[in-house]
C-alpha cells in the first residue's frame, strides 16, 4: 500500500519531440499599441518620415513595450530579438534590416518635443485633462560612456558620481497623475537653470489660473518672475534662513494650527508673497532621533578607534592618509574621556541642535490658506513616485549611447512607457494603487503561443489573460469623475 502511494503520488510527463512552437509575452505589446491607437500617436509617428520602409509606429511600439519587459533596454539586446522572424512579424514589421531600429530611436530623439506636446494636448482635448495643478521635478540619468557636449559629469542623485550622466526634467498633471512633460539637458546643470525650459514646453498647456509646485533647488528670483509674467502661481518650499528663525523667535504667540500637530505663521515677503513658516513636532521628534542615531554610531566608532591606538595598532584605513607619496602624522583626542556613554552621547545630541528643528517654509504667489499651501506640496510626493517608476519598475539606466538624439529617443522611449502605464491608472480606478512593478509583473504573464502544424498552418493561443488584459479586451471604463460623459476607455486591441 505504501509503494502504491507514492506512485499515485508522483506526476508522469512525457517531453514531447522538439517542435517549432514559439511562446513570448505580449501584455506590455497590448498594453502599448492600445495607448498609441487610443491617443491617435500612431498616426503622428507615422508622418515623422516619408512614406517608405518599416511604419515608424510599429517599431516604437516594439521599443517601448520591450523597455517595460526588459530590465534596463539595451537598443542592442532589442536589435537581436528582433532579428527573429516571429517576433517581428507580431509587431508588423517587414523585411527592412533589424538596424533600422538604431534609425529610429535617433528619428523620435530629434522630435522629442514635439512628441510630449502632442501627447499633451491630447490629454487636454480629448481626455479632459485640466492641468489646474502641475508637479515639476528633476533627476539624473548616468550613462555608460565617455563625457561630451551633452553627457557631463555633475551632481547625480543616483549615487554615481564615478558616470557621466544628464538632468532629466518630468511634468505632472496633479489630478489625473499623467506626464505632460519632458525635458532633458546637460548633466552639470542645476534644477534651477533647468527650470526655464521645463516651464516653456508646458506653459501652452496651463490655464490662466494653473499653479506650478516644484522644490526649493529649483526657486530663485528669476524663475519666479518667469511664472509672475506669465500669471502662472506657484508653490514651493524655501531654505529657512537665519531672519525666519528670529522672526519666529519674536512671534511666539502668533502660532496657528494647522492639523493636530502642525503649526503656522504667516509673513509677507518679496513682492507680497505670502511666506508660511511651518512647525511639525512629529519632524522635531525625527530630527532628534537622527541626531542621536549618528551620535551613538560615532561614538562606538570613536571607542573602536581610540581602543586600536591604545593596543599600538594602527586606526582604519579611513581614518589615514591613503596617498603613498604623502608622510602624514595624525594624532586623536578624545575630550569626552571618563563620561558614560549615555551622557557623552546626549552632550553630542544638544551640540547639533541649530534651532531648525521641525521648521520649514512653504512660499506661494496666490492667496491660498496655510493648510491648501501645505496639501499642494505634499501631493507633490506623485512625482516622486513617478521617477521611482521610471527608475526601477521601467529601469532607464544604465544606457550606453552618446549621440544627443540618441539620448532623448532613449529617454523618451521610458517616458512613453510610464505615459502607457499612467493612463491605464487614470482610466480605470481599480488600477490606480498599482506600481510599476506590479503592472508589469501582471502584464508579462499574458502569453501569445503560435503552434504551428506540419502542412505550415499557425494557431495563435492567448493564455494566462490579466485584468488589466481584460480591460483594454474591449470593456467600457468604470465610472471616473475625471472623463466628460462621452469619453471612452481604452477600446479594443487586435487579436
Amino acid at each position: 500500500m505504501k509503494i502504491l502511494s507514492r506512485r499515485r503520488s508522483r506526476i508522469h510527463a512525457k517531453v514531447p519531440f522538439p517542435n517549432d512552437n514559439r511562446t513570448f509575452s505580449c501584455g506590455t505589446k497590448i498594453l502599448v499599441e492600445s495607448v498609441f491607437s487610443d491617443t491617435g500617436l500612431n498616426d503622428f509617428l507615422d508622418g515623422l518620415k516619408r512614406d517608405q520602409g518599416e511604419r515608424v509606429s510599429n517599431e516604437v511600439v516594439a521599443l517601448v513595450a520591450n523597455s517595460v519587459e526588459m530590465t534596463g533596454i539595451s537598443v542592442n539586446r532589442l536589435d537581436r530579438m528582433l532579428s527573429d522572424d516571429s517576433i517581428r512579424k507580431e509587431y508588423g514589421l517587414g523585411n527592412a534590416h533589424v538596424k533600422s531600429i538604431y534609425r529610429t530611436v535617433d528619428r523620435i530623439g530629434d522630435r522629442s518635443d514635439e512628441i510630449v506636446k502632442y501627447l499633451g494636448m491630447v490629454l487636454r482635448t480629448k481626455y479632459n485633462v485640466n492641468m489646474d495643478v502641475v508637479f515639476t521635478d528633476w533627476t539624473s540619468m548616468y550613462f555608460e560612456t565617455s563625457p561630451n557636449s551633452v553627457i557631463k559629469f555633475g551632481y547625480s542623485r543616483d549615487h554615481r558620481s564615478d558616470r557621466p550622466q544628464i538632468n532629466v526634467g518630468l511634468s505632472m498633471d496633479s489630478d489625473s497623475g499623467m506626464p505632460i512633460g519632458l525635458t532633458m539637458m546637460p548633466g552639470n546643470i542645476l534644477d534651477v537653470t533647468h527650470f526655464e525650459d521645463t516651464f516653456k514646453q508646458i506653459s501652452p498647456l496651463l490655464n490662466k489660473d494653473s499653479v506650478i509646485v516644484f522644490d526649493n533647488g529649483a526657486y530663485s528670483k528669476k524663475n519666479s518672475d518667469l511664472l509672475e509674467e506669465n500669471g502662472v502661481g506657484f508653490v514651493t518650499r524655501l531654505e529657512l534662513n537665519k531672519s525666519e528663525i528670529d522672526y519666529v523667535k519674536n512671534h511666539r504667540s502668533e502660532w496657528n494650527m494647522v492639523d493636530d500637530e502642525i503649526m503656522c505663521i504667516e509673513r509677507t515677503g518679496y513682492l507680497g508673497r505670502k511666506r508660511h513658516i511651518f512647525f511639525s513636532l512629529k519632524r522635531r521628534l525625527e530630527i532628534f532621533d537622527q541626531y542621536r542615531r549618528k551620535a551613538e554610531h560615532d561614538y562606538d566608532e570613536m571607542e573602536e578607534m581610540r581602543l586600536a591606538l591604545e593596543y599600538g595598532k594602527k586606526p582604519r584605513k579611513k581614518y589615514r592618509n591613503g596617498n603613498c607619496f604623502v608622510n602624514t602624522h595624525l594624532s586623536y583626542q578624545f575630550p569626552l574621556k571618563g563620561i558614560d556613554r549615555d551622557s557623552a552621547i546626549d552632550i553630542a545630541v544638544k551640540n547639533m541642535v541649530t534651532g531648525r528643528e521641525g521648521l520649514f517654509t512653504l512660499m506661494s504667489n496666490r492667496p491660498f490658506s496655510p493648510s491648501k499651501v501645505l496639501e499642494l506640496y505634499r501631493s507633490r510626493n506623485s512625482i516622486e513616485t513617478a521617477f521611482r517608476d521610471l527608475k526601477h519598475g521601467i529601469d532607464w539606466r544604465p544606457a550606453n549611447c552618446s549621440k544627443p538624439s540618441a539620448i532623448k529617443g532613449r529617454v523618451l522611449v521610458s517616458f512613453l512607457a510610464l505615459f502607457c502605464m499612467s493612463m491605464v491608472r487614470f482610466l480605470y480606478s481599480e488600477f490606480r494603487h498599482l506600481s510599476a512593478e506590479s503592472m508589469t509583473e501582471q502584464l508579462t504573464t499574458f502569453s501569445l503561443t503560435l503552434r504551428r502544424h506540419q502542412d505550415g498552418s499557425e494557431d495563435r493561443i492567448f493564455s494566462n489573460f490579466c485584468p488589466i488584459i481584460r480591460r483594454l479586451r474591449g470593456m467600457k471604463s468604470s465610472s471616473s469623475p475625471r472623463k466628460s460623459p462621452d469619453q471612452m476607455s481604452i477600446t479594443s486591441f487586435a487579436a
